[in-house]
């Protein structure tokens, strides 16, 4: 069985020790271009005010990261969307690892992310910087519920998914089952996703619903969030 390529993480400049089965968090998220990140947003914020607004989610999604390091050691593998490896280590820290989220609809680009690391994780979840709710309470409750579950959903309330997560076990049978024919960006996403997750008789935990940050309708959910330290 392969050992994972990268056998230790780094957060906030102290390295965390993983196992040779260690878990893993995969982070997609977009190099904060003004005019290309979070585009939906623009009309109520201007591009620079969406770019910024990008930036500050990434970085609480990263403090929760750092506080789910503290409980949950685990592996952290940072999949973007636009930006060179030199502009995300500058913008995020040299000692992170990144990889670029590679072509396709988000579908493919997830089972890709999900099927390079087949039999090279214990668990895995991936997530998005869009979701401001997400805590490391949270992504350790994933993490435990895939001790006896094959499958941990975070639903969102437009319909999507802020989070799904996998075990070694049933990560084959997800990547060939449920990331293909979805209508991404609708609100059938996540029901499409448990049905099929019940046809396959996926064992699924589902996580609490919380609120992605998209379209100008939902900023009055960061109205209680500060920005970060």
């Amino acid at each position: 069985m392969a050992a994972p390529e990268f056998p230790d993480c780094c957060f906030s400049g102290h390295t965390i020790m993983i196992s040779a089965q260690p878990d893993l968090v995969l982070l997609f998220t977009r190099y904060p271009e003004p005019g290309r990140c979070k585009t939906r947003l623009i009309p109520a914020l201007g591009r620079d005010g969406a770019a910024r607004l990008h930036q500050e989610m990434t970085d609480r999604i990263l403090t929760q990261l750092t506080r789910l390091a503290a409980i949950h050691p685990h592996l952290l593998e940072i999949h973007h969307d636009g930006g060179t490896e030199d502009q995300m280590r500058s913008w995020l820290g040299a000692d992170r690892h990144y990889r670029p989220q590679g072509d396709g609809d988000i579908g493919c680009r997830m089972q890709a992310a999900i099927s390079r690391h087949l039999g090279r994780v214990r668990r895995l979840i991936l997530i998005g910087s869009d979701c401001p709710d997400l805590t490391a309470d949270i992504m350790e409750e994933a993490f435990m519920a895939l001790t006896t579950h094959d499958l941990v959903l975070g639903p969102a309330f437009d319909g999507g998914y802020y989070l799904i997560g996998t075990r070694q076990e049933s990560s084959s049978i997800i990547c060939h089952t449920l990331f293909q024919d979805i209508h991404w960006g609708t609100e059938s996403v996540y029901p499409t996703t448990i049905t099929r997750a019940e046809q396959h008789r996926l064992r699924c935990h589902t996580l609490t619903r919380l609120h992605d940050i998209d379209t100008p309708a939902d900023l009055r959910h960061l109205h209680h969030h500060p920005h970060p330290e």
